[in-house]
């Protein structure tokens, strides 16, 4: 059908050019897995991945969503577009951060554990910078609530091992933290998480620091290159 259209400035064509690149965006995310993602990257790369960001971020974060085991799948896959096309990383990072805004606000705990994760493997891959990973810590454990407490044991248990490379006095400060502010369960649970870290290893092209204070405007504070 595109081969009809004449004239490519028209509506008619750039909607037609559009809704294929949705189809094959969608596709390639939808069907990555940690097997085929070798053969989904040179894929995706051949896509107009600047044109399409805003399709590869909302493909990404609802795919996540369905799917949070595979997570650590997804976040590779942005790592690598990442140090290729870093303002795609920025603007999944703005979206994903927007997104655990508004579950905060709503006390959606399943999208809140979603999006703590999504943001947790970013910062393991380091797309996203360690501070960020403190700063949502301080957020959910600062007026401490079960769900709350519930979503901070699972994210420190997804990337705690990266803050002791990183960050270790701000995880030191997190932890001395725990015997003043929790009951026993509570400390326990964190406890527990933090004596149980894992993580994947990869350098990409930048890492992002953007700030996740809920009720402030969202802005890039400063980009941190990686060599």
């Amino acid at each position: 059908m595109m081969s009809e259209v004449q004239d490519k400035s028209s509506i008619e064509y750039q909607k037609m050019t559009w809704d294929a690149l949705k189809k094959s965006i969608n596709g390639l995310v939808n069907k990555v897995n940690a097997t085929n993602i070798k053969n989904i990257i040179p894929e995706l790369f051949s896509e107009n991945l600047i044109r399409g960001r805003g399709l590869f971020c909302q493909s990404c974060i609802k795919s996540q969503m369905a799917s949070p085991g595979f997570t650590d799948v997804f976040t590779v896959l942005v790592a690598v577009v990442n140090t290729k096309f870093p303002e795609v990383g920025g603007l999944l990072l703005r979206k994903i951060i927007l997104w655990l805004q508004r579950a905060y606000k709503r006390n959606d705990k399943h999208q809140l554990l979603a999006a703590a994760k999504f943001i947790a493997h970013l910062v393991n891959q380091q797309v996203v910078h360690e501070l960020i990973a403190l700063e949502l810590l301080t957020i959910l454990l600062e007026n401490p609530t079960d769900d709350g407490v519930e979503v901070a044991v699972g994210f420190v248990t997804e990337c705690g091992s990266i803050f002791e490379d990183l960050s270790p006095k701000g995880l030191n400060a997190t932890h001395h933290s725990l015997q003043f502010r929790f009951r026993k369960p509570h400390v326990t649970a964190l406890r527990l998480a933090l004596s149980n870290w894992w993580c994947l290893i990869f350098r990409p092209a930048l890492t992002w620091l953007i700030t996740c204070v809920f009720g402030c405007n969202l802005k890039v504070d400063h980009m941190c290159s990686w060599m």
